[in-house]
């Protein structure tokens, strides 16, 4: 068997948002952090599927650089269910490689993140921001009402 099942690749991925949620909780910009990722992997696993029909179609396919830099931005979630699911990019070395290398780092930066002293100021300014949107969802709310 190469690569990852279905079912593997589904369980990596909840247990990926399981955890993240675990971690982040606390902070005001969970939410955020829980929906931006979710979409981007939602994208991710769609624009994967379409170029996978691409593929079959002999049409124009989305670049290799543009999968790597969805899945570097947080996609990879997405990317990891939509390989085995649409039988796509599961076997071609440089790619699953550079997959792979992508996750790691995205990964790394996530941690970087929530978890380095330096970057404490940050967490902290998105914290902050964060208490600030649903008032500012209100205002929106309330201009469009008028």
């Amino acid at each position: 068997m190469r690569g990852l099942t279905l079912p593997i690749a589904l369980g990596l991925a909840i247990g990926y948002f399981a955890g993240l949620y675990s971690i982040t909780h606390e902070y005001h910009f969970s939410p955020f952090l829980l929906v931006s990722t979710g979409l981007i992997s939602l994208c991710t696993l769609i624009i994967y599927g379409l170029d996978k029909r691409a593929a079959r179609r002999e049409h124009q396919r989305t670049p290799e650089n543009t999968l790597h830099l969805l899945a570097l931005f947080g996609g990879w979630p997405g990317a990891l269910v939509a390989r085995p699911l649409f039988r796509h990019k599961t076997r071609k070395q440089p790619f699953v490689g550079l997959f792979w290398g992508t996750t790691v780092v995205s990964l790394l930066m996530l941690g970087g993140l929530l978890f380095s002293s330096p970057l404490a100021p940050a967490r902290d300014w998105l914290d902050e921001k964060a208490l600030q949107w649903p008032l500012v969802i209100q205002q929106h709310l309330n201009t469009v009402k008028r």
